[in-house]
């Protein structure tokens, strides 16, 4: 059997591991690998790993869907925003059987600036949400409810599906709706996020405690699975202000 350079540098660690030393009796001793050696091993490396990456390549490469015009990310609501909330109410609706009442994206977790017109691939999808995050479901309690709310008003607008309007006056919500109608006091409201807003993350300790409907989807999948279908559909990639979070003085 013929031992790659790496193998062989391993083996050398396992061996030398296995003689026991003084500390006085060790004498310091320098090894020198030539500059080809080393040169060698990252070229096995590379043919090792190069039918992978062309698979890679070629998935990151195939083209899922479309936009008809460029959807940049802003706060209180933008295009690329309302798009990517308003998709995961409605892939978090199907998982759970309409358990959901809005959903939220972090918007520190969008991860460009600006999703261009013209044709959108896999790959540009892992590059608007490349972290590997579960979508939950958070049963919140309408305290809980006003906390993240406020939360969003004193970020300046964190991207929400259209189901949740309010206005954000001197970081605070007012005239807050959800599916057309003012927080009951009495209800318990089901919130579409990421785990990690779910954990805590974005300072949302408030959510930790509460319990969470998990479907077991990535939040990265669930965007890829929604601009499939809509191209299937014949639809094209699409959003719009609607004035969802207004600033008022």
């Amino acid at each position: 059997m013929k031992l790659r350079f790496p193998t062989l540098f391993f083996l050398f660690l396992l061996l030398a591991g296995c003689k026991v030393n003084h500390l006085a009796e060790i004498q310091p001793q320098a090894y020198r690998m030539s500059d080809t050696t080393v040169v060698a091993a990252d070229l096995e490396i590379e043919r090792m790993i190069a039918p992978y990456k062309s698979r890679l390549d070629a998935e990151m490469e195939q083209v899922i869907g479309r936009a008809p015009v460029t959807m940049p990310k802003a706060k209180p609501e933008s295009l690329l925003g309302n798009w990517l909330s308003d998709l995961l109410y409605e892939q978090l609706y199907a998982y759970t059987n309409g358990e959901v009442d809005f959903a939220s994206v972090n918007y520190g977790g969008i991860r460009i600036p600006t999703l261009q017109a013209g044709p959108v691939t896999r790959g540009k999808i892992f590059e608007i949400m490349p972290f590997d995050n579960l979508v939950v479901v958070v049963h919140a309690d309408a305290a809980t409810l006003r906390q993240f709310i406020d939360r969003v008003a004193e970020s300046g607008g964190i991207p929400v599906s259209k189901h949740l309007r309010f206005e954000i006056k001197n970081g605070k919500a007012q005239n807050i709706t959800i599916q057309g109608q003012p927080i009951q006091e009495d209800r318990i409201y089901k919130i579409g996020v990421s785990d990690y807003v779910a954990n805590g993350g974005d300072d949302c300790t408030f959510f930790v405690d509460k319990k969470r409907t998990e479907p077991g989807k990535l939040l990265r999948d669930a965007i890829i699975e929604h601009v499939q279908q809509q191209t299937a559909a014949g639809k094209e990639i699409r959003a719009a202000l609607d004035g969802r979070i207004k600033v008022v003085q």
